[in-house]
């Protein structure tokens, strides 16, 4: 009998550890604030994103798609959590099929998700995937642009060597200079202790020439240019504001931008000013139109910022200060806008307007003259005359392009002038589209996800944007990898049979699929890029 009972209690006890264990390991499977959870990004994701729950509903990480995972490097990433919950995604920023994994449960601190296989595992377990105590080699940090210069090693020297001066007994080191930081891709970064004038970058036997030191920039060993350094996903390759100087109020500035996307071909661009209050206001919220007018109505300081992302949720921003002064008094005369403006279309046999908005001339009458110089694409010129008259009316011949430039004088006969460029077709004017709106992403209205949240497409502009027969976008005139303004001047010059633009491609400049080639092509490429 107490044999029988001592069986009984040892399978009670057992049952019992096995119950322990269970809920053991159903306890460490929850997650607690403080914890670290991995992913290995091998499926060619980037910007990820993890998004956490309660199963319950109760709480939540952040609201979708999560919080930004921090990059461990070697396309690891991971994530702190900062409270307690059950279920997770890993996302890219977006939603959709492709864009984010299932719901999953989590599986407990320091664990690992591999993108490319769909497995948990122990974080550090795979010898290719560095564990949390492995040393990884320090990625340099940017310091202070004002005393940094880049290098673009395209010629592949194993050592680069920069050597900076002043003068004979005021330089950075003895020849051949000090060794620079491999930042990867052929990029290589030095840090003065001061600013020198001059440097010569060298691997100790080739060397530059003597160069202008450039702080904050780059200079490519290939085509012995500096440029502003940005190794960001999405790069800012030109930000302008026309004028950049002598600005008055009501003075029409033309913002204007270029970036490129290594991760997208949609790349979205946003223009805000701010006062020297503090106070910002958004000229243009972030769309694919590349140029904005911006009017200031006040003197004073702005900072002019452009963001631009693209639809893989990369970022960037350039700013530029401009100076605006109030036009009471000012003695020499001022163009504050003309209408149209540059690059407008105007039709052959009927009558185009230009209308000047002028300020300034405050001195002796305070009267302002206008004179008004027309050239047809022949060279040919009007006979001009100085008029009270702050309109002019033109009828343009033929097709092609005619510059308008205008003079505006004050009695005291100081004269400002500006060129403006207008094209005469004699078919119809296409009616330039509104910019492509950034596209939104629609979040969960839920706390647990069940189905994906879903981007919308931005309309197709009515001007081909895809890449021709030819393997080339459309509008890429000049076949050099890029649509800009150099485009439409290439078709211009073909048109006017200019000795370096004789080779042009059919399926890539024919942009109103007319099956020619016309100064009409060129208008379209300039809509393109106005968009």
């Amino acid at each position: 009998m107490v044999k029988k009972q001592h069986k009984f209690l040892c399978l009670v006890l057992c049952l019992a550890l096995v119950v322990t264990a269970v809920m053991v390991g159903a306890v460490s499977a929850f997650a607690a604030s403080g914890d670290k959870v991995y992913v290995k990004a091998n499926n060619g994701w980037s910007n990820l994103h993890c998004y956490m729950w309660n199963g319950n509903g109760e709480s939540k990480n952040a609201d979708w798609p999560g919080v930004k995972m921090t990059d461990e490097g070697n396309s690891v990433y991971s994530y702190t959590l900062s409270g307690d919950f059950e279920k997770i995604i890993f996302n890219k920023g977006e939603g959709g099929n492709g864009n984010q994994t299932d719901d999953m449960s989590y599986p407990g601190a320091n664990k690992i998700y591999d993108l490319s296989t769909g497995q948990w595992s122990d974080y550090g377990s795979d010898p290719t995937t560095p564990g949390p105590t492995t040393p990884t080699t320090p990625v340099p940090t940017t310091p202070s642009d004002d005393l940094v210069v880049y290098f673009r090693n395209t010629d592949k020297w194993t050592t680069v060597k920069c050597y900076m001066w002043n003068s004979d007994s005021d330089k950075n080191a003895a020849w051949s200079g000090e060794d620079m930081t491999d930042l990867g891709d052929g990029v290589w970064m030095y840090t003065a202790k001061k600013q020198y004038a001059s440097c010569i970058f060298n691997n100790g036997s080739t060397k530059t020439d003597d160069l202008t030191a450039s702080y904050g920039q780059i200079f490519d060993w290939s085509t012995k240019q500096w440029s502003p350094y940005d190794d960001k996903d999405v790069r800012v390759t030109s930000f302008t504001a026309t004028p950049s100087s002598e600005i008055y109020t009501g003075t029409d500035v033309t913002l204007a931008a270029e970036a490129t996307s290594k991760k997208s071909s949609n790349v979205f661009y946003k223009f805000s000013v701010t006062n020297a209050s503090g106070g910002t206001s958004v000229v243009s919220n972030f769309s694919s139109a590349k140029s904005v007018t911006w009017t200031p109505t006040t003197a004073g300081s702005y900072t002019v910022t452009l963001d631009v992302k693209d639809d893989a949720g990369n970022e960037n921003s350039k700013s530029l200060t401009l100076s605006v002064a109030a036009d009471t008094g000012v003695t020499n005369p001022i163009i504050k806008k003309v209408t149209p403006a540059n690059l407008n279309l105007i039709k052959k046999g009927t009558a185009a307007t230009v209308s000047v908005t002028a300020g300034g001339g405050q001195t002796g009458t305070n009267l302002l003259f206008y004179k008004y110089i027309v050239t047809d694409p022949n060279g040919v010129t009007n006979t001009p005359y100085y008029t009270l008259n702050k309109t002019y009316q033109f009828t343009p011949t033929m097709d092609g392009n005619y510059s308008v430039e205008v003079f505006v004088q004050a009695s005291d006969n100081s004269t400002i002038s500006r060129v403006y460029t207008y094209t005469a077709t004699g078919g119809d004017i296409p009616t330039p589209t509104e910019p492509v709106t950034q596209p939104t992403t629609q979040k969960p209205t839920t706390v647990a996800p069940t189905t994906a949240p879903v981007t919308t497409v931005p309309p197709t502009p009515t001007v081909p944007t895809t890449t021709s027969p030819s393997g080339y976008q459309f509008g890429d005139a000049n076949m050099d990898g890029y649509v800009n303004i150099k485009d439409a001047t290439y078709v211009q010059k073909y048109c006017a049979e200019y000795a370096d633009a004789k080779v042009i491609d059919l399926n890539t400049a024919d942009m109103n699929r007319d099956g020619k080639i016309t100064v009409v092509d060129a208008t379209y490429i300039q809509i393109l890029i106005a968009q």
